[in-house]
């Protein structure tokens, strides 16, 4: 059986390794305007040596995400020396560093079956797939919810105070990486806490107080720094969005809740394999029985995280409902996915007497993984997506202009053409290319047309920028649906 047990761990290393890594390997990563935005700020400020103290926007007008994750970028930058899939090399190495941590945690705590309960569904699940290669903001606050989740069962373990900084940390970082998701699960945690006499007690004693307040500076560090230099001009912007909410469509109650119920739904579904809706019906189920032939013979000690936790979860779908405009993003609320895993984790636990069962359903879960690996493992050609797409556009012009001075003018739907400023500059120091102008040089302009399903704003954009006094010259059709045209300007 020994063999048996190192052929399933090996195999499902190897899976949740390949899921990872071979969209970077192959840069089929996702690439937009926000990624080439934010890698152009983590440039800015090693190259020119040029701090900020706010990260990307939101949606509330005025108010920005923090800027740890420009930091995070900048100290990527600094390692791969600008390479844009060093980024994404950063991300994965950052997100499985900490499931790995989280999985010895559960490991040491909960057991061995617990363990790999958690690993199994990390493994295939689309919603902890993404975290290892996703680069955005808000990819990183789901990580600091398991740091969250590690704090608050410890300190109910042993009522540690230091625990109280931990939550009070993660809670602050969960905010700053992104501010929607850190004011709902914010919210969510002050109001469950209120409920269990071990917070409220420490709410009461100086010590612990100052503990948990503590946690939350670091995080806000550089946003209180801009603030005081920009005379809390982010506070202002706050006070009047929710002084004066503004709502587009707004939806019923009903509607709402509805909403809600399907999004909770979506989260629970991305802890299984494929999303399989019957095989997340039986592994229901299955905790439910759990649940109810264990739970009138627990102790109340061992049952207070569990109570928390599926309270928590409670009160965050209560307070989401709050939100009531027409568009709700489901990133709003990451990392409730690792909440309600570990409040399955918890369950699973609490009865020694089912190894057989459990054991069943960690095979059903094995298998469930094997054969969402076999459908990634098709015979397809690498799609042209991402950052191989905009790679494989900027390597025609390496090769194109032989490190001669250009002109090249770019439409994208997002307008500003981030990505390929991002891909230009690391290329213009690196390869040999000139960075682009946007001047004709030499009576000659490429220009770079992205995939647009909307083809009047395309008409407009070239009214715009391509001279009537001009002649096509040269075009190439790329594989994902853009074109590269060079016009040449005619004698008047």
């Amino acid at each position: 059986m020994k063999w048996l047990k190192l052929c399933i761990l090996f195999s499902v290393f190897f899976i949740f390794f390949y899921l990872r890594l071979i969209p970077i390997i192959n840069q089929t990563v996702p690439y937009t305007y926000d990624q080439g935005r934010d890698f152009l700020k983590a440039e800015e400020i090693i190259r020119d040596k040029n701090l900020t103290f706010i990260g990307p926007t939101t949606g509330i007008m005025g108010v920005h995400h923090g800027a740890w994750w420009y930091y995070f970028l900048a100290l990527l930058y600094l390692v791969f020396a600008g390479w844009p899939v060093g980024f994404y090399i950063g991300l994965f190495v950052l997100s499985t560093t900490t499931l790995f941590l989280f999985f010895f945690f559960i490991k040491k705590e909960l057991g061995y079956q617990s363990s790999w309960l958690f690993f199994l569904t990390i493994t295939a699940g689309s919603f902890f797939i993404k975290l290892g290669f996703f680069a955005s903001n808000n990819t990183l606050s789901p990580l600091f919810v398991l740091l969250l989740i590690y704090s608050i069962y410890l300190f109910f373990k042993t009522q540690s105070a230091k625990y109280l900084f931990f939550i009070s940390l993660a809670l602050g970082f969960s905010f700053e990486f992104e501010v929607a998701s850190g004011i709902f699960i914010i919210t969510s945690f002050f109001i469950t806490s209120l409920f269990f006499k071990l917070f409220r007690k420490s709410y009461l004693n100086l010590r612990k107080l100052v503990c948990f307040i503590s946690g939350f500076i670091i995080p806000i560090f550089p946003r209180l720094l801009f603030e005081l230099k920009n005379n809390f001009i982010q506070t202002k912007a706050f006070i009047s969005f929710y002084s004066h909410p503004t709502f587009t469509n707004q939806l019923s109650f009903i509607s709402t809740l509805a909403e809600r119920a399907q999004l909770f739904l979506k989260y629970y579904l991305q802890l299984i394999p494929q999303e399989n809706f019957y095989l997340g019906l039986l592994v229901f189920l299955f905790f439910i029985y759990l649940l109810i032939i264990r739970i009138k013979n627990m102790k109340r000690g061992r049952t207070n995280p569990l109570l928390f936790f599926f309270l928590l979860i409670l009160v965050i779908f209560l307070v989401s409902l709050v939100s009531r405009n027409n568009f709700f993003w489901d990133y709003y609320l990451d990392g409730v996915q690792f909440i309600i895993l570990f409040i399955f984790i918890l369950i699973f636990n609490l009865n020694s007497q089912l190894k057989l069962a459990k054991n069943i359903l960690l095979g059903v879960f094995f298998f469930a993984v094997l054969i969402s690996f076999s459908k990634n493992l098709s015979g397809k050609n690498i799609p042209l997506v991402g950052l191989r797409a905009d790679n494989k556009i900027v390597s025609y012009f390496v090769e194109k202009t032989s490190n001669r001075y250009f002109c090249l003018r770019i439409y994208t739907p997002p307008v500003i053409p981030y990505t390929y400023y991002y891909l230009f500059s690391y290329y213009a120091r690196h390869q040999k290319i000139k960075y682009p102008r946007q001047e004709f040089t030499n009576s000659q302009c490429y220009f770079i047309f992205d995939k647009e399903p909307y083809s009047f704003r395309v008409e407009k954009w070239r009214k715009d920028n391509i001279p009537e006094k001009s002649r096509l010259i040269e075009k190439k059709i790329i594989d994902n649906g853009s074109s590269i045209e060079l016009w040449k300007l005619t004698e008047s």
